[in-house]
């Protein structure tokens, strides 16, 4: 399953003569705070019931806070979200939330700015949970979280963050000469659809919440293999699938960069457990394998034990 969630932060701050910076809302001293969630949730600031979302205050003290989320959800049960947040003078913080069922099932971002000596250089700060996730910018791959970008133009850009396993995010935003772009973004598990006894997945498979913005996909769990198709007696060099929670691994035509690249399209799933010979490796760490008599395919090594 992928799930495609278009965030647009829009970071307007105005200079002031030759020093600081200003909101075109409220007063230049105060801090703003916009939090959006998927779906609806009762917004608690430092333990202070402050409403619901969508949320939106611009006259916050410059300060930390405790921000909780508690999601409406109706008759599923869907986890809650808590977590420190930083807010600066005369900048716009933007928290957005996709709840699931657990913590790892869920998503989301946060995004702010801050303030660098370099005022004819715009930056990107990109940390991921968990770590290493790819994270490709304007069309292009720029590696693994976390990352620090220093050499981004000023304007809006499109940011991809992915990870073999968890949905896609994707982030609409913009950056401004002067500061630094801080994103924060959890992945959430891809679920595994369960599976009824004629091979078709059930309703629980569904997202119980689905927003407007977000497109899934049911994927069925990998069929397993036949003992003619892995043998446990390979002959070095091999790998083993190593991928307890989520149960598989993709396998792609070529080795991915960025989801989305039509030439890394997945082929196959592989179990975990399972052995296959091993082809080829390459510097980002994908290893190629004979998935079958007639098919060879790469997967991403973080989710592999290669036996030599």
């Amino acid at each position: 399953m992928k799930q495609k969630i278009l965030l647009l932060a829009v970071f307007l701050v105005i200079a002031l003569g030759l020093t600081g910076c200003s909101l075109p809302f409220g007063k230049k001293s105060l801090a703003a705070l916009q939090v959006t969630t998927t779906p609806q949730a009762t917004v608690f600031i430092d333990g202070e019931h402050r409403g619901t979302t969508p949320f939106f205050n611009e006259e916050l003290k410059p300060g930390e806070y405790t921000l909780k989320l508690v999601p409406e959800s109706g008759e599923v049960l869907l986890s809650p979200w808590e977590s420190r947040v930083s807010l600066s003078k005369s900048v716009l913080t933007v928290v957005n939330r996709t709840f699931g069922a657990s913590e790892d099932e869920s998503a989301g971002e946060m995004l702010t700015l801050e303030a660098t000596s370099n005022k004819k250089q715009a930056e990107i700060v990109l940390v991921s949970r968990p770590d290493g996730a790819v994270v490709s910018l304007d069309g292009e791959p720029r590696g693994f979280a976390p990352m620090n970008l220093s050499d981004i133009t000023e304007g809006d850009h499109f940011i991809i963050v992915s990870l073999p396993g968890y949905q896609e995010r994707e982030i609409k935003a913009k950056t401004i000469m002067g500061y630094r772009l801080v994103i924060s973004v959890q992945l959430g598990i891809e679920p595994v659809p369960e599976m009824a006894e004629d091979g078709e997945a059930t309703p629980s498979a569904e997202e119980a919440t689905p927003s407007a913005k977000t497109t899934i996909t049911i994927t069925p769990s990998p069929t397993p293999k036949t003992s003619a198709e892995i043998t446990d007696e390979l002959e070095r060099p091999f790998v083993e699938i190593d991928s307890p929670d989520i149960g598989w691994v993709r396998v792609r035509k070529n080795p991915c960069i960025a989801d989305g690249d039509p030439e890394c399209e997945e082929i196959a799933k592989a179990n975990h457990g399972e052995r296959y010979q091993l082809l080829d490796t390459d510097e980002a760490g994908w290893y190629q394998i004979q998935y079958d008599i007639s098919t060879q395919g790469w997967i991403s090594g973080r989710y592999a034990e290669k036996y030599e």
